[in-house]
């Protein structure tokens, strides 16, 4: 990139040349009905950020949770150097908190910038008129995006440029000269990270304004993810083995940026703190580890499917931590409405699990029984059939008969509940056992906390290979 300085004192301006001509098409014929179809449910999904969203509600970035809640910070786990910079000053933590958060909606605006402008290169050298109307579409939607974010850190006061890694993996997706790396830099893999970011909810974002973007902002990157997946589609069945060493080498080096993006040394410098060491903490740390793991839960997939996650690239993913994700179904079919009937009748977007979780916003106890007989009957069954046949032994202390099997996947959801003799057989026999307790359940069921989420704030007990649950939360 070339800084400029823009005119009428704005600030810096960084010039990127994209690297390739635009396309004509003159045939207008249609040719990939799925994309087609994408097209008109994201016309149909459109939301207006100025209207659609109550920038009247009060916000205080600082606020504080309470540690054993989502987006919850657990200060006696934080260490040195953050404790000492921080000690127990409640107006010094009420500010790092401010400014985290601030940092971290600053992140997710510029890369909403970069989808924009990696997006219009997709539109103009797209050879498929299918994707130039797709790609036009979503360039609105990132606008939109970038619109909501940046006007809300306004709202709050507090803003961040955007991070070196970030800034870096930007770059290389807009100016190389092959268009699939930029469909694979930003649909892929930039969006891809997003969207499993956005599904963990509450674990990022606690108050409501900043929730209800999220929530709108996720949808979109749903379909967004699901289009470059569906462009990329065979791109890669026989590459020369040079180009595909490229898109190899490119894939592992974008993924070690989108893992380091999560380091908030921006903030760690405004208060002073040796970034060298709170690296090395931060970085030693559980709590972030798992985070920054679960952020590729919806990249790996994708990549399986189109055929990058070759023995080079498995053998760094394995190193990375993140190679266990292979088998999460991938967002192309995540995207697919469960029921057309049901979505129609939402709205287009809202599918029917989002109609039932608003349906029981306000419950307090669900039993596991009612909740699996009604997920049972709404997820795709092309899903499962994505879903390799996975036995988890679920455990919902709080509850009668809270002891169940289920074996999801290879194209099957079967349950049953598990006498109390039964239970230590069971759990011998299954590939894992999920424990929590009924509040958590419930929490899970109707939407206000994502299963990874609750992993990792030690709500939900896994028990063996924690990717394996990866089908659970496909169907919840």
């Amino acid at each position: 990139m070339t800084a400029a300085a823009p005119p009428h004192g704005a600030g810096p301006v960084d010039h990127v040349d994209m690297g390739m001509p635009a396309s004509l098409v003159w045939d207008y014929d249609t040719y990939r009905p799925r994309v087609s179809e994408l097209y008109e449910r994201t016309k149909a999904a459109q939301w207006n950020a100025s209207t659609d969203l109550d920038w009247s509600i009060e916000v205080d970035p600082g606020a504080e949770v309470p540690p054993e809640t989502p987006g919850g910070i657990d200060w006696s786990r934080l260490g040195s150097p953050l404790s000492a910079a921080l000690g127990t000053d409640p107006e010094l933590r009420r500010e790092f908190v401010a400014q985290q958060h601030g940092w971290l909606v600053s992140q997710f605006m510029h890369g909403e910038q970069g989808a924009l402008l990696a997006t219009a290169k997709i539109c103009a050298a797209a050879e498929s008129l299918e994707d130039k109307l797709y790609a036009a579409v979503q360039v609105g939607d990132e606008a939109r995006h970038v619109e909501a974010y940046q006007r809300y850190l306004a709202k709050i006061g507090i803003s961040y440029p955007c991070c070196p890694p970030l800034a870096e993996l930007l770059s290389q997706v807009m100016r190389h000269h092959a268009v699939d790396l930029t469909y694979l830099g930003m649909q892929i893999l930039v969006e891809g990270v997003a969207l499993a970011a956005f599904s963990l909810g509450g674990a990022l974002f606690a108050n409501p304004l900043i929730t209800r973007i999220t929530e709108l902002v996720r949808r979109d990157e749903a379909r967004h993810v699901a289009f470059g997946v569906l462009s990329l589609e065979g791109t890669y069945d026989g590459m020369d083995p040079v180009d595909l060493r490229e898109r190899e080498d490119f894939v592992v080096e974008a993924c070690a940026l989108l893992r380091d993006r999560f380091l908030p040394s921006q903030v760690w410098e405004h208060f002073g703190i040796d970034t060298t060491v709170a690296t090395a903490r931060f970085i030693e740390s559980s709590d972030p580890q798992g985070f920054r793991s679960l952020v590729f839960s919806k990249v790996v997939p994708n990549l399986r499917r189109l055929g990058l996650l070759t023995p080079r690239v498995r053998d760094d993913f394995e190193t990375l931590g993140i190679l266990g994700y292979e088998h999460v179904a991938d967002t192309a079919s995540e995207a697919e409405p469960i029921r057309a009937d049901t979505c129609a009748a939402a709205g287009g977007d809202d599918d029917a699990l989002h109609v039932l979780r608003d349906s029981l916003r306000n419950v307090r106890v669900i039993r596991p029984e009612p909740a699996l007989a009604v997920m049972a009957g709404l997820i795709d069954p092309a899903r499962l059939r994505r879903i390799p046949r996975t036995r988890i032994a679920l455990r919902v202390y709080g509850v009668d008969e809270g002891d169940w099997l289920l074996v999801i996947g290879a194209g099957e959801l079967r349950y049953r509940a598990v006498r109390p003799v039964e239970v230590a057989d069971v759990g011998e026999a299954a590939d894992l056992t999920v424990t929590m307790d009924v509040a958590t359940w419930t929490d899970i069921v109707v939407g206000r906390v994502a299963l990874p989420r609750a992993v990792m704030d030690g709500r939900v007990q896994v028990e063996g290979d924690i990717t394996r649950a990866m089908p659970l939360e496909n169907l919840l």
